[in-house]
C-alpha cells in the first residue's frame, strides 16, 4: 500500500501563498516532489515520535476521565516539538 502524500497542487498553492514572496517565482516539478517527500518524511516522524511519547507513560484520558492509552494527542505532540523541528 502507497502511504498517503500531500497533492503537489495544494503544496505549490501553499508556497506561493505562503514562503514566496514575489507573486512571479515559479517552482519546478522536481522541487515540488522534494518538498513533498521532505513534509511527508517531517510528518512521519512527527507521529512516530509522538507515539513513542505517549507509550512512554504521558497518560491521556477521555472526556470521561479514562485513560485514553490508544489515543494519539496534541500532548503528544507538543512533548516532542522541540526536538524534532531541532532535527530537522
Amino acid at each position: 500500500m502507497e502511504e498517503p502524500s500531500i497533492p503537489k497542487t495544494t503544496l505549490s498553492r501553499l508556497l506561493q501563498t505562503i514562503i514566496f514572496e514575489n507573486e512571479d517565482t515559479r517552482i519546478t516539478e522536481q522541487t515540488l516532489d522534494l518538498s513533498a517527500e521532505y513534509l511527508r518524511t517531517f510528518i512521519r516522524e512527527a507521529v512516530l515520535r509522538a507515539n513513542e511519547a505517549r507509550e512512554s507513560g504521558v497518560q491521556a484520558t477521555t472526556s470521561d476521565g479514562e485513560p485514553a492509552a490508544d489515543v494519539l494527542d496534541v500532548q503528544h505532540l507538543e512533548e516532542i516539538a522541540g526536538m524534532l523541528v531541532l532535527d530537522f
